[in-house]
């Protein structure tokens, strides 16, 4: 048989398409599962940074009341120190969520929310020092007692956190989907 009329034959040139068209198949394939992969990691990344930005928020919170009381009680300096630290803390894990939410999160409305409820919680606080000035310890107290601008933020931040984490976990189930198709078709 002659080697220049095999490449001639209409066989050959049919399975050299085939060939082709499978490769940029496999390619193309390579290509879609590797972008989905990719959205689902970052989506889970996403997810765990807002949970641990809510967590730390909430705790910036908790520390923030009882360092406020603290400092009413004793006007120990060092827990007007504590106070301003806590929130720092809470602001810059806030700023961290208000990043998430610009770059398109679907949380955005669940975190532009909970920003919200912490400006509360924070004039709040800073109302009730006013008072502290003004009124003395034993009144400042008595209006942290009576607020409520702390308990809803933090519950806000709660919501926010079983948000993240249904997502994490939607995202879980997307990925161990696409891998199930990846292993029937490898």
């Amino acid at each position: 048989m002659d080697l220049d009329s095999a490449e001639d034959h209409p066989a050959v040139k049919i399975g050299f398409g085939l060939a082709v068209v499978v490769l940029w198949l496999g390619i193309g394939f390579y290509y879609v599962l590797n972008v989905a992969l990719t959205k689902v990691g970052t989506s889970i990344n996403r997810g765990f940074l807002v949970v641990n930005d809510v967590d730390s928020i909430i705790d910036g919170l908790d520390r923030l009341i009882l360092n406020q009381r603290s400092f009413f009680r004793t006007g120990d300096l060092q827990f007007s120190q504590d106070v301003y630290e806590s929130i720092t803390r809470i602001q810059r894990h806030m700023d961290s969520l208000l990043e998430i939410a610009r770059k398109g999160s679907s949380l955005h409305g669940p975190i532009g929310q909970l920003a919200r409820s912490v400006d509360v919680a924070l004039g709040s606080l800073e109302k009730a020092s006013e008072i502290e000035k003004s009124g003395g310890p034993a009144v400042a107290i008595k209006r942290l007692d009576e607020d409520q601008s702390i308990a809803d933020a933090e519950m806000e931040a709660e919501q926010l956190r079983k948000l993240a984490e249904q997502g994490v976990f939607d995202s879980v189930r997307q990925e161990r989907k696409m891998k199930s198709v990846l292993d029937a078709l490898l």
